[in-house]
C-alpha cells in the first residue's frame, strides 16, 4: 500500500489547502536567475561565429603555453619560473576545456591541432624571439595575455546566456584565472620597467608585436587588418640550458647532501628534517628538464599535456614550498643553499623519451616507505616540525598523482615491464653524472651543509664525515 500523501499521488487530487498554496508566486526570478527575458532574447554570436573565436583562443593558449616552456629553463629568474609553471598548467587546462565546448558545438570537430590563422603564428615566432626578462614579460604579460583577457570579457558580453550558457560558463571560469594572471603579469612588468632604459624598449617592443596581433585581426580576428603586415623573424633554435641569476651564490656547487643525511638515522631528526626540505627548494630542476619533454612529445592527446602540466607545476609548487620553509626559519636560502640545475643539465643529453623514462624512474622509487615519501613525512612528523609535516604530506600526495601519469603515458610506448623500465631509467641517470665535470670549475664544490646547518638550527652539524661527491 502506498506511503505516499494523496496529493503525491497518480492521479490524486490535491486536497483544497495544499491547492490554495500552489497558487502563483509574483517575483520568483525566471530563467533560473541566468538572465531577464529581455536580456535572453538578445541574440548573441551565432555558432559558427562561437567556433571562430574559440579555435583561436584555443590556439593562441596552446602558443602561450608554448612559450612558457619554451622560457622556463633558460630564464633565470627564479620567481618567472614558478609563474611560468602556474600559467603552463592553467593554459594546459584552459585549451582543455576549449577543445571540449568546439567538440560540443560541431560535428565532426574542425581540426583543433592545425593554426587557424597564419598570422597568429607569426606573432608567436616574433615572441620567441625575446632576448631578456624585460622583453619576455612585456610580451607575454604586457601584450598578449592582456589582449587575450579583454577578448574574454568582450566575449562573455556578448554572449546569450541561456542559448549558450555552456560558453558562457567556461568564459566566466577563463576569466578567474585570466584576471589573477593578469595581476601578476601587471606587477612584474612594473617591476621590470625600475632598470634604466627599460621604458623605451618596452615600448617598442610592445608596438612591434601589437603590430603582429593587429595584423592577424586581433586575438578574435575581427578587427580590420593592415595592408602590409610585418615580417617576422624566424624562431630561434630551442634553448633549453637551464640557468639561476646571481643571487643562487652556490648554484655551480654540485655537492648534494640529502640522501647522506635524510637516510641517516644516527643524526637528529631536525637535521634529518632540513635536508628533506632541502630536496623540495632544488626540485626546480625538475619543470626544467620537464618543459622539453613536453615541448617536444609530437602527436600526443591533449590529456597528455594536461597531465604532464599539472606534473610540471606540482614540481614547481614543491620548490616553492622549499623556499616558504626556509624563509620562515629565516634563512637566506639562494646563498646558502646549493640550488643547482645539475640534473636538467644531465638529463638534456638524452632524447626525450630517455629522459622522461628517467623521470618515471625517480618517481617509481619514491614510493617504497623505507626510503620514499612515506619516510620523508615521517621524519618531518617526527621531528615534530609542524611546517616541514605539512609540505610533506601534500609532496606526498602529489607523487601518487606523478606515479599513474608516468604508468599512463610514458610505460604503455615502452616495449619493457614496469621494473625493467625502472632498472633502464636508474642506468640512463648514472651514465649521465659525468656530464656535470665540465661545469664545476664554474663554482667552488665545497661543503655548504654546516653553515646553513649552524644558520637554520642554531647548532652546529652532527654529520661527522661529509661525502663530496655528487649522488
Amino acid at each position: 500500500m502506498s506511503t505516499l500523501p494523496l496529493a503525491a499521488q497518480p492521479g490524486g487530487e490535491p486536497t483544497a489547502a495544499l491547492a490554495a498554496a500552489e497558487t502563483a508566486v509574483a517575483g520568483l526570478p525566471p530563467l533560473a536567475g541566468l538572465a531577464t527575458y529581455s536580456q535572453a532574447a538578445d541574440v548573441g554570436y551565432d555558432v559558427e561565429a562561437n567556433v571562430a573565436r574559440l579555435l583561436r583562443y584555443a590556439w593562441i593558449t596552446r602558443r602561450t603555453m608554448e612559450t612558457a616552456l619554451h622560457w622556463l629553463a633558460p630564464t633565470p629568474q627564479w620567481e618567472f619560473k614558478e609563474a611560468l609553471g602556474l600559467h603552463i598548467f592553467l593554459d594546459a587546462r584552459h585549451v582543455d576545456a576549449l577543445r571540449t565546448r568546439i567538440s560540443e558545438m560541431r560535428s565532426p570537430a574542425p581540426r583543433m591541432d592545425v593554426s587557424p590563422d597564419p598570422a597568429l603564428d607569426r606573432l608567436f615566432d616574433e615572441l620567441l624571439s625575446a632576448r631578456t626578462i624585460l622583453e619576455k614579460l612585456v610580451g607575454l604579460y604586457g601584450v598578449v595575455r592582456p589582449a587575450l583577457l579583454e577578448s574574454y570579457r568582450r566575449h562573455a558580453q556578448a554572449v546569450n546566456p541561456v542559448a549558450d550558457y555552456p560558453t558562457a560558463y567556461l568564459l566566466k571560469h577563463l576569466l578567474l584565472d585570466a584576471v589573477e594572471t593578469a595581476e601578476w603579469g601587471e606587477k612584474a612588468v612594473a617591476a621590470a620597467l625600475q632598470t634604466p632604459g627599460a621604458a623605451e624598449t618596452a615600448e617598442q617592443w610592445a608596438q612591434l608585436l601589437t603590430r603582429f596581433l593587429d595584423a592577424a585581426g586581433g586575438i578574435m580576428g575581427d578587427q580590420p587588418r593592415p595592408a602590409a603586415p610585418p615580417a617576422a623573424q624566424p624562431p630561434p633554435p630551442p634553448d633549453f640550458f637551464p640557468r639561476r641569476d646571481d643571487r643562487f651564490a652556490l648554484r655551480w656547487n654540485f655537492v648534494n647532501p640529502q640522501r647522506q643525511v635524510s637516510l641517516n638515522e644516527e643524526l637528529p631528526l631536525d637535521e634529518r628534517t632540513l635536508a628533506v626540505m632541502w630536496r623540495r627548494i632544488v626540485e626546480m630542476d625538475v619543470p626544467e628538464y620537464m618543459a622539453r619533454i613536453i615541448l617536444q612529445a609530437a602527436d600526443e592527446p591533449w590529456q597528455y599535456y594536461v597531465d604532464m602540466a599539472r606534473q610540471l607545476w606540482d614540481e614547481v609548487r614543491h620548490a616553492m614550498l622549499g623556499s616558504v620553509y626556509f624563509e620562515a626559519l629565516g634563512v637566506d636560502w639562494k646563498r646558502l643553499i646549493a640550488i643547482h640545475p645539475g640534473m636538467s643539465i644531465r638529463l638534456l643529453s638524452l632524447n626525450v623519451q630517455d629522459a622522461h623514462l628517467v623521470l618515471y624512474a625517480i618517481e617509481q622509487k619514491l614510493m617504497p616507505g623505507n626510503s620514499g615519501k612515506r619516510l620523508e613525512y615521517e621524519i618531518s612528523r617526527n621531528a615534530q616540525d609542524r611546517l616541514a609535516a605539512y609540505i610533506q604530506d601534500y609532496d606526498w600526495a602529489d607523487e601518487v598523482l606523478h606515479v599513474q601519469i608516468g604508468r599512463q603515458w610514458l610505460l604503455p610506448r615502452l616495449a619493457l615491464r614496469p621494473q625493467e623500465a625502472v632498472e633502464r631509467g636508474w642506468a640512463l641517470r648514472s651514465q649521465t653524472a659525468t656530464l656535470l665535470d665540465a661545469y664545476e670549475s664554474r663554482g667552488a664544490q665545497v661543503n655548504w651543509w654546516p653553515e646553513l646547518v649552524q644558520t637554520a638550527l642554531g647548532k652546529p652539524s652532527a654529520v661527522k664525515e661529509f661525502n663530496l661527491a655528487r649522488l
